[in-house]
């Protein structure tokens, strides 16, 4: 059958669609109406320890920011160093992700998810153990291949965690992913004064010995009560690479990209533009919080905007479009000598910033999922993986270039202009899209005999 922007993005059975019926559910459309209470024990189970555990781990993650710079000064690292030992976290991911979404029906759904967590939150006490190691190179080496095997572990847990939500939330992906990214944005804004507070009250060690033990204690209250998830699904007969082939996903791949490029140009670049405003740093970090704050409250709404009215692709690019005028004015851009440089330009325009992300980004794992199905894939565990392993690596990819190219551009052209080049990526993406949809009228044809998702069947 074909799929329009508004068609659900998982078709079931003839019987699973009566037991739907019965249910209250839309008889146009098939699909749920999604309610925290409407949801068994077991998927409400699944949906709050991954809420938790999404907020602990992005803590556990972030909270090195206020300190550690200053502490590997001291331990004789540069910042060029201290930049890199940031970004090989997302250098790993982009490459480990992929492998991890192919091989997840083998490696087992549940397995790959607990130790994930359980190799993050070691990861974590031991990176609060390296104000002990010698100065110089060990201590560089350390925290590289800590980082490193942090990032592996992250990698497989939330490869893991999105391949679970698509397999137990099949029409309400987006809906449940962006609860999930509301915990995950929240973690991100209280990481850094968490560790801040913690660093000040008991040294370097205290912030990552706390957050990396509540890691660990999630991952083993997963490990005992979650269910098994998929035992048995059927594996598709193909590798990551064949995603590649559905012009969909590569174009979803750009728009995830530029995205995820967009947000990490913040990191390095964003304090040296508000530096001529002279404002006292609790201030600052309040700008930085305005972007990720919009983007994680608007999250919810993103995803049962998607999910309800299926207009997957307009988001994507009406998002982008929303986020290119928010670069534009933040410069504000040299063409544009109306725009004031004060310092309220630039809250508007973060919260543009963060509307249009949110609303760009959050559709793009169903659009990852519907070019899967184009391609023949079926709606199991397996492509669910593969799915997200795609997805985890291109926001890396992402999220690895932004700072890099992100200082590189302020460098040689001032804020301003860079601003103007991030700009013209999400135009790219949307621009791509856009012309996607003039081209592909409706979306590519999802298989006629979709994998039965009553998981009640397979896990009784």
């Amino acid at each position: 059958m074909s799929a329009t922007e508004i068609t659900p993005l998982l078709g079931n059975s003839t019987s699973v669609k009566e037991v739907d019926l019965q249910n209250g559910l839309s008889a146009k459309t098939g699909e749920a109406e999604f309610s925290f209470s409407s949801v068994d024990r077991r998927r409400k189970f699944i949906l709050v320890s991954m809420a938790f555990v999404n907020f602990c781990a992005v803590c556990s993650f972030s909270i090195l920011a206020p300190f550690f710079p200053i502490e590997a000064g001291r331990k004789g690292a540069s910042q060029t160093i201290v930049g890199m030992i940031f970004g090989v976290f997302e250098l790993v991911i982009v490459i480990s992700s992929p492998i991890f979404g192919n091989y997840i029906s083998k490696i087992g759904c549940k397995f790959m998810y607990v130790s994930g967590i359980m190799v993050c939150g070691v990861c974590a006490i031991l990176f609060g153990t390296l104000d002990m190691s010698p100065d110089g190179t060990i201590f560089i080496v350390m925290c590289f291949l800590c980082r490193s095997v942090e990032a592996l572990g992250c990698s497989a847990f939330v490869t893991a965690l999105w391949a679970i939500l698509a397999y137990e939330f099949p029409d309400n992906v987006t809906t449940v992913m962006g609860m999930l990214e509301t915990f995950s944005g929240l973690g991100m804004m209280v990481g850094p004064p968490i560790g801040g507070a913690l660093y000040e009250l008991g040294g370097y060690g205290l912030p990552f010995f706390i957050l990396g033990s509540l890691v660990i204690v999630c991952g083993l209250l997963t490990a005992y009560a979650m269910p098994a998830i998929g035992e048995g699904s059927k594996l598709y007969e193909g590798s990551f690479f064949t995603l590649l082939k559905s012009p969909l996903v590569l174009v979803t791949f750009v728009n995830i990209s530029v995205g995820s490029i967009a947000l990490g140009f913040m990191e390095p670049t964003f304090a040296g533009h508000l530096s001529q405003f002279h404002l006292k740093t609790w201030l600052l970090g309040l700008m930085f919080l305005i972007a990720p704050a919009v983007y994680a409250i608007t999250a919810p709404l993103w995803g049962y905007i998607c999910d309800k009215k299926g207009y997957i692709r307009l988001m994507i690019a009406g998002g982008n479009i929303v986020a290119v005028f928010s670069w534009l004015i933040i410069g504000p851009a040299p063409f544009l000598p109306f725009v004031p440089d004060k310092l309220y330009i630039n809250g508007i325009a973060l919260v543009l910033m963060g509307l249009g992300l949110g609303c760009a980004l959050i559709p793009t794992f169903k659009a990852l999922l519907i070019g899967a199905n184009s391609l023949g894939m079926e709606n199991n565990l397996d492509t669910y993986g593969k799915c997200s392993g795609f997805f985890n690596s291109s926001f890396a990819f992402g999220a690895f270039l932004g700072p890099t190219i992100g200082g590189f551009l302020v460098d040689q052209l001032g804020f301003p202009w860079a601003s103007c080049g991030i700009a013209l990526l999400l135009g790219i993406g949307a621009l791509l899209m856009l012309i996607y949809m003039c081209l592909v009228r409706k979306l590519p044809s999802l298989p006629e005999n979709p994998v039965s998702m009553d998981t009640k069947t397979l896990n009784p």
